[in-house]
This record gives structure tokens, sequence and C-alpha cells, in this order.
């Protein structure tokens, strides 16, 4: 945490984190670098013909990338939704402008391998294409078949182990004219990029992440006819993607991070990050019971796990968390690879200096004497049977119903809804209960977690935290991430 530029935060009542969650966007993704921070700079105080820059910037990122072409986009999904448009509508104004509607009689689809879903390719259903899981070479041509499939996307980090490879899918692809778009926003950008290379048509990377450009920037890589439609599918043209707008000072910058990336010393950097971890590995190896070990996840980045589930067992990570954010400052610990009672330590956010306060911070919460749990009684209505529950969404509340079963202070059953339903498990407390209910939409988890204050015979209320993921990000940061409703729920 730089505390020389946190005050522009607290004008707003907004007080910065030293961050052990890497570059995800819900932290703000990286902090940008000193050269793409002085070439945004410099960028703004010119104007300049954004179709020039963008043809600038497509012919400097084939340079350094190997690529035919390249494209700034304002993120990386973006990239993914700007490539499928190009694939769907290629440059023809007569389709691009009636984007997301259909061409045709067969459905327009993207074909995904099995178990690729992410929370991402919503930017890909956005054009109007169905995603088609398929999990053989014969499923693949059967969807080439049954479809009217404009691409193949899959996702750079479980290509090793995907039922249907890219290699397995390359030959099959080629042969029904079918572009492969590669999703590698978290992976490593390298010179000649490799996906392309190999023989993809388009590869999107994140340029806000390891490369510490602009927040929202991504590039879109490929063959240049493709990368071209992309361009023009997307702003500032009039067009499917004009709402996906970028500015002047992001493509510069997006650039420059490109730039700075290929002459950076990694080595050096990865031997920071390491001595940032031992040196939060050394402080707290003294915890009894507590257990630390390594992991190397999507990126390259070493990581410490801490698992605390012997040392505090009453302790879960979401009141963890919270403890460690009322601190000052503010430590922020992430739940992405760990579990309900363990954290990973991702050090590409941290320096010397974030290292020490989150050692720190860990130890002495690790090492606190907390109080027992309390042996209080929990409620004891029979709260089991169906109840009517109204939601207060934002347009107005919705009607969704609980059949729920009670077996002493375990609680299951099953959450209807308009659009389908979900299993729920939880518990009873003093006040009510706590019920987690899911359900899979568009291949992400749903989660409602009902959390009751008020229980009475015929009478339950409380608030209900939403949110959604897929299997890899499952988590209460992805879980909460649509926020608070309340809800009142009435025996039926």
């Amino acid at each position: 945490m730089n505390q020389d530029h946190a005050s522009i935060y607290r004008k707003i009542g907004v007080e910065p984190i030293v961050n052990c969650g890497s570059s995800r966007s819900v932290y703000g993704n990286s902090t940008m670098s000193d050269p793409v921070r002085e070439a945004m700079e410099s960028a703004s105080f010119n104007h300049v013909i954004m179709s020039e820059l963008g043809e600038a910037a497509g012919a400097r990122l084939a340079e350094l990338t190997g690529a035919e072409w390249g494209l700034v986009t304002a993120g990386s999904a973006t990239g993914l939704a700007l490539g499928t448009a190009a694939c769907a509508a290629a440059n023809d104004p007569l389709r691009m402008l009636r984007l997301p509607e259909q061409f045709g009689a067969k459905r327009r689809a993207v074909l995904a391998p099995a178990g690729q879903r992410f929370a991402y390719d919503h930017a890909v259903r956005m054009v109007g294409a169905k995603v088609i899981e398929v999990d053989d070479v014969a499923a693949l041509k059967s969807g080439f078949e049954e479809y009217d499939v404009v691409a193949i996307l899959l996702l750079a980090e479980r290509d090793d182990s995907a039922p249907l490879t890219f290699d397995q899918m390359l030959p099959e692809a080629r042969s029904a004219g079918v572009p492969i778009i590669v999703d590698a926003a978290s992976e490593a950008l390298g010179s000649p990029e490799m996906w392309t290379a190999r023989g993809a048509d388009l590869v999107v990377y994140s340029v806000s992440k390891l490369m510490r450009g602009p927040a929202a920037s991504g590039i879109l890589l490929g063959r240049k006819p493709l990368v071209r439609a992309a361009w023009y599918n997307g702003p500032p043209h009039q067009s499917f993607g004009r709402v996906m707008k970028i500015s002047k000072e992001q493509i510069v910058g997006a650039i420059a991070a490109v730039e700075r990336w290929f002459e950076h010393d990694h080595a050096a950097e990865r031997d920071a990050w390491q001595r940032r971890l031992d040196l939060i590995h050394d402080r707290l190896q003294p915890i009894n019971a507590l257990k630390l070990d390594w992991h190397v996840l999507s990126g390259g980045i070493r990581r410490l796990e801490v698992d605390w589930s012997d040392c505090q067992p009453d302790l879960d990570f979401v009141d963890l968390q919270t403890e460690l954010l009322a601190r000052r400052p503010r430590v922020l610990i992430d739940d992405f690879g760990g579990t309900a009672r363990s954290t990973m330590i991702n050090p590409f956010a941290l320096d010397d200096d974030g290292a020490g306060l989150v050692a720190e911070a860990l130890y002495e919460a690790l090492t606190a004497a907390r109080p027992a749990p309390s042996d209080g009684r929990n409620i004891e209505i029979d709260i089991s049977g169906a109840w009517a529950v109204e939601i207060d969404f934002a347009t107005g509340p919705a009607q969704h119903t609980l059949e729920l079963k009670r077996d002493g202070d375990t609680l299951t059953g099953s959450h209807e809804t308009p659009f389908g339903n979900g299993e729920g498990t939880g518990t009873m407390t003093a006040q009510g209960f706590n019920l987690q209910a899911l359900q899979i939409v568009e291949g992400l988890t749903v989660s409602f977690r009902f959390v009751a204050e008020a229980c009475t015979a015929d009478r339950i209320a409380g608030y209900i935290e939403i949110g959604a993921a897929t299997g890899h990000a499952l988590g209460p940061t992805t879980l909460r991430q649509f926020g608070r409703l309340a809800f009142e729920g009435r025996r039926r």
C-alpha cells in the first residue's frame, strides 16, 4: 500500500488495503508500473484520430508478440466479446448491426470443452451465442452439424486437463472452417505468442494483471482479418461493441505495459516475491499446529498456503478476513484457492513493507486468545415445512418457495424459484437459521445464503447474500458478490 497516494481514496471515504489477493478485479487489478503511468499521462495532452491509433497499436502488438495483428480492448472479457462478434458477423455491417440477433435457421453457438465454462463466458453469450460443452471429437462434429457454430472457445489454464484438448480440436476446426478463441487472460504472454503460433485464430490476454497495465485493459491477438473485424465491431465505431469504449490513454498505456513486459527482469521479480513470502512464512512458522505449504497456480506465481484449521478451529475465513480488514493498515486475505480455514498468500501485490504488515497481522490474529464458542441453545421452533418467501429485488419483490426440514440443529431443504430449483443445507442459530441454497445457471453455481434473524411459528425474516461462481472460484468473495437482499417468509 502506497501511503503517499492513499489520501485520494480517503477523501471519498475509502480506506486502501494491503493486498494478499493478487490482481483480481474485485481488488482493483494491479498497480500500474511507472512506464505505463507516464505513457498514459503523456497521451492525455493531445488529440488523435482513433482509427490511426488503432492501426498503429495493432501493428506494434504484432511486432512485439509475433501475432498477425493486435487490438487493445477494455479488459480481456471485452476481447472475448469482440472476438466472438468478429467470428459471427465479420466486418459486414448488415450482420454487425443486427447482433445479437440470429442470422439463420440454426441457433448460433460457441463450442467449449466440457468442464471449461467460466464466469466470463457471458461475454460470449451476449453476442447471441449459446455455449455448448463437448467432451469428445464425436460431440464436436455433432455440434458443427446441429448449430451455427461461430467459434470454439477454450480456457488456456485448463487445456492440459480438458477432455478435449486444443491439439485434438484444431484439425476438426480447420476442416469445418471454425475459428478457435483461447482465453489466456491469467497467463504469461510470450513472444512469439504460443497459442497463435500453435494455430489458434484469436487469443485474449489481460494487460491489467501480470503486465501491470491500465486497470481495464486487455489485448486480442491473432489472424489479422479477424482482429481487424473485432476492431470494427468495437469502439469507437457505432456497432455492437460501442459500449466497450476504451480511451487513447488506455491504448497507449497498454502498449507501454506490453513493451515493459518483454524488457522486464522477471527472475528478479520472482526472487523478490519469494523473499516476501519467506518473511511471512518465517514469522508464522512458530505458531503451534499452524500448517504452511507452497503452491504454484496460474501465472507461475508461488503462493503460501496458511491453514489454521488445527490451531484456531473455531475461526472461519470470513471472520478472519473481517478482523484483518478492521485493522489499520487494513490487510486483505483472499479466498481463491483456500478453504473455510485456510488462505493463499499471493505476493504479487505486496512490497517489502506490505509483507511485514501481513506477517504481523496474521501472527497476532492466529495467536490471539479467543472465547470458546457459545454453548447457548439454538432456537427451538420447528421451521420444517413450506414457506412462501418474498425477496426484495431492485425492480420489485419476487416470490420464491423454501421447503425446509429440521433435524436437530441441521437444516436441509429446497429452494424453488421462477427459473429453477436448488438444494440447500444449513444450521439453526440462536435467532433463526443459516441456509445456503445452490443451483446451476449457464455453468455457474448461483448461491442464495438465507440468514434468518427472526423466526416464529408462522414467519421468518432476515437477509440473503447472493452471488455466483465457477467451481474453481467458489468462495465468500464470489458467492456474496451481488450483495444482500431482505426477505420475509410466511408458512404456506
